[in-house]
């Protein structure tokens, strides 16, 4: 048996236990961190043990219930053990609150509801459930991206990568490249590193300076940033995410304009998979390399030459 909670701007203290060290993206330390609101959490509490076997938290932005805020993924995060039928009630008042939440503000448009899921491979049982439920409530696919991630197994990395991504590795070491993880990082020179290197790829720069200076800040224990230098100088660097004991994410990855031709960047997922595997952490999320299901050719082929295994990531909508 299963209670319904719904809570809106809750406290930390007010989240309940939940059945798992879930998803770093549904705790209560991260929810409270995303900029939007109102936030609303809704959680399927067990009966007998009394923490949350389902939840789901939620946000209103520019005329849409949003999960997430702001984040790689939001959605339904839930025990394999939870009944659909219980799913569905979860799904149910998810949509209800959504149609009062919109209804209210008559200043903003009404249009939906948008559930990012995580990728398939996190929960493999639970995403294909949440699939069916989803559409079986009325939800829609607006759009399936591509993600790629790495198995982290007691081989070492080089034995995962394509002959051309060996001989880019063995070009960064006879170059003298070093990598480490930048325990007090410069915000400002590492925001100016992400900043140059997605206008070079003419990618939009989804963070602000001081919004990143508030992730590390924030989430120093699960987001050391990750550097490549040649002696001094900072030539590639990105933040591994542990979104959970056995994830961690490859976010905002940038590289110097003047070192392309080595691909600093493939001894810098080196040296991810090596932390991976110092830490038993048995996956290395490379994430999505599509936008709004547009393939980027380009990045899956350098990313399928690093070993990467290939799993969709889907983004349901519902119109209210």
């Amino acid at each position: 048996m299963y209670t319904l909670l719904s809570i809106e701007n809750p406290l930390s203290e007010q989240f309940p236990a939940f059945y798992r060290d879930g998803f770093l993206f549904l705790q209560a330390r991260h929810l409270l961190h995303q900029p939007c609101r109102p936030l609303h959490y809704l959680a399927l509490i067990n009966a007998e043990t009394g923490v949350a076997d389902a939840h789901c938290a939620f946000f209103v932005r520019d005329g849409w219930v949003v999960s997430p805020c702001a984040a790689s993924f939001g959605s339904v995060e839930f025990s394999e053990n939870v009944p659909d039928a219980a799913i569905r009630q979860l799904i149910d008042a998810v949509v209800m609150s959504s149609k009062k939440l919109l209804d209210a503000d008559k200043k903003l448009p009404n249009f939906g509801v948008r559930l990012v899921n995580y990728p398939d491979f996190y929960l493999p049982s639970q995403a294909q459930r949440l699939r069916h439920l989803l559409l079986n409530a009325g939800f829609t696919v607006c759009y399936e991206e591509l993600n790629q991630h790495i198995p982290v197994d007691n081989r070492p990395f080089i034995d995962h990568v394509h002959p051309p991504e060996r001989r880019r590795l063995r070009k960064c070491r006879q170059a003298g490249f070093t990598t480490q993880i930048w325990e007090d990082p410069d915000v400002d020179k590492l925001f100016t590193l992400i900043q140059k290197a997605r206008h070079r790829k003419s990618l939009p720069v989804t963070i602000q300076s001081k919004n990143l200076a508030s992730l590390l800040s924030n989430f120093k224990d699960v987001c050391p940033v990750f550097t490549v230098r040649n002696g001094e100088q900072l030539i590639a660097a990105c933040i591994g995410i542990r979104v959970t004991p056995d994830i961690l994410y490859y976010f905002l990855p940038a590289d110097h304009e003047d070192y392309q031709q080595f691909s600093p960047s493939v001894l810098l997922i080196e040296s991810l998979y090596d932390y991976c595997r110092q830490h038993g952490i048995s996956w290395l999320d490379l994430g999505i390399s599509t936008s709004r299901g547009i393939r980027n050719e380009g990045l899956i082929r350098f990313k399928r030459q690093l070993g990467a295994v290939e799993t969709p990531k889907f983004v349901y909508e519902m119109r209210l």
